[in-house]
């Protein structure tokens, strides 16, 4: 049995931006930017700032310029955030100086982050506590009270390309965008940036598996699932919401989807959407605007390739077929 747990609130995304080669301007605005303590490296050089911010609610994508020296306090209870730099030097002490496109995650140190930059551009991913918690795949009850990344840097090079590969898709879809994003992408983003984090980063929330997930893994389960994501596949559901609604763990519902229904909980959330991604291809007039790249991202799939292949697995026809039938 597991608490419920809420979908999270989740705003249009909203861009923001500051440049100033002011310091005690730049450093309130980081402060106000991160929840962090933020100041001047005594007899530094004066910082210069440049940030870019995709604020998606749950999470934010940063683009930032920055040189000078500042101290940066996260607050150990606050969102995490992950920074990778794309060129120019970055020195964090205590840490390391960052190689490009090594990312590091601000861990939750008794000490300020000193940060010394030199025409640095780097990105910075911000995750909050709520959206890390519901990509850990456990239960509430089952976490620990406070989450803490133990370790700085990814786990190996290949944990360093997960990171990266999986920002650069962020920054492809959300970033770039040139139209509004839909609601179901922005939020299928955050919980991979926030999966990936767990994934890369030393952290305190991953957990194993219990006896009781095996047994909780009944039909059941597997049809109170199915009825939530019936109902609610229009919405930004994920695998936490799913288990929840179903009154199990997230673990024990993969075992239910694997034993008695031969998919996952994803899987068939996929197939539920690519059909009211079909229904809609149906009704739709694409003298009206209607491209099969809009309707497949209104449904969560950001790939319209990846998309095409699924629609005529399933259906037969290429996408673009029905739609201009």
């Amino acid at each position: 049995m597991t608490t419920t747990q809420a979908v999270l609130p989740l705003a249009p995304p909203a861009r923001r931006s500051f440049a100033g080669r002011d310091t005690v301007a730049a450093c309130a605005y980081l402060r106000a930017a991160y929840g962090a303590r933020v100041g001047p490296v005594p007899g530094a050089e004066a910082v210069t700032l440049r940030h870019s911010r995709l604020d998606c609610g749950t999470y934010q994508l940063d683009e930032v310029q920055l040189g000078g020296g500042l101290t940066l306090e996260p607050d150990p209870d606050g969102q995490a955030l992950v920074l990778q730099l794309r060129r120019g030097e970055l020195a964090v002490v205590p840490g390391c100086v960052l190689g490009d496109g090594r990312p590091y995650v601000c861990t939750t140190a008794t000490v300020p982050l000193r940060l010394t930059a030199r025409s640095a551009v780097l990105e910075v991913t911000s995750l909050t506590v709520p959206l890390l918690r519901q990509a850990a795949g456990s239960p509430t009850e089952r976490q620990p009270v406070h989450v803490r990344f133990t370790s700085p840097g990814a786990a190996g090079p290949e944990a360093e390309q997960l990171w990266r590969s999986s920002c650069e898709y962020a920054h492809r879809v959300l970033v770039a965008a040139t139209a509004v994003v839909p609601p179901l992408l922005v939020g299928e983003t955050g919980r991979l940036l926030a999966a990936v984090a767990l994934a890369v980063f030393p952290n305190n929330l991953a957990g194993g598996p219990v006896p009781a997930d095996s047994l909780d893994a009944t039909p059941d389960a597997l049809r109170r699932a199915v009825l939530f994501i019936d109902e609610n596949a229009h919405t930004d559901i994920g695998l936490g919401h799913i288990a929840a609604a179903a009154h199990v763990t997230p673990r024990a519902l993969q075992y239910a989807f694997r034993r008695h229904a031969g998919t996952t909980p994803l899987g068939y959330l996929r197939r539920v959407r690519l059909d009211h991604a079909h229904q809609d291809l149906l009704a739709s007039d694409p003298a009206q605007g209607t491209t099969v790249s809009i309707v497949a991202a209104r449904w969560g799939f950001a790939h319209a390739g990846r998309f095409a292949g699924l629609y005529r697995q399933a259906y037969g026809v290429r996408p673009g077929a029905t739609l201009q039938r």
